[in-house]
């Protein structure tokens, strides 16, 4: 489960680094994936014990936490808000809110 649980929080990191690749100078994801990842750790660090019974509310705070600081690091690179950012923040969250949620559901 823990591997299943690191293979979703590698997402936003694949796809930022797919996008770095393609334009070979557009590194604005990376930033945005570490920022929505830091997000995710702090979310998880406030929410402790994360426990198999609290995994639905870890993955709720989590997803608002990473996705927050996804936004707010692509609004501080230049990005105007729209829904184009939305998504991908909220994609970047909801990867790091199902990695989250299936970590603690290994937890005792």
């Amino acid at each position: 489960m823990n591997i299943i649980a690191t293979a979703f929080a590698a997402i936003p990191f694949a796809f930022a680094l797919i996008r770095l690749v393609q334009t070979g100078t557009d590194a604005r994801y990376v930033v945005v994936a570490l920022a929505s990842a830091c997000g995710a750790a702090m979310a998880m660090r406030l929410t402790r014990p994360v426990t198999s019974a609290r995994f639905l509310g870890v993955a709720i705070v989590v997803f608002i936490m990473a996705t927050l600081l996804a936004i707010i690091a692509a609004m501080v690179l230049g990005t105007r808000l729209g829904p184009g950012i939305l998504v991908v923040a909220a994609a970047f969250g909801s990867c790091f809110a199902a990695g989250s949620a299936l970590h603690a559901r290994t937890r005792g």
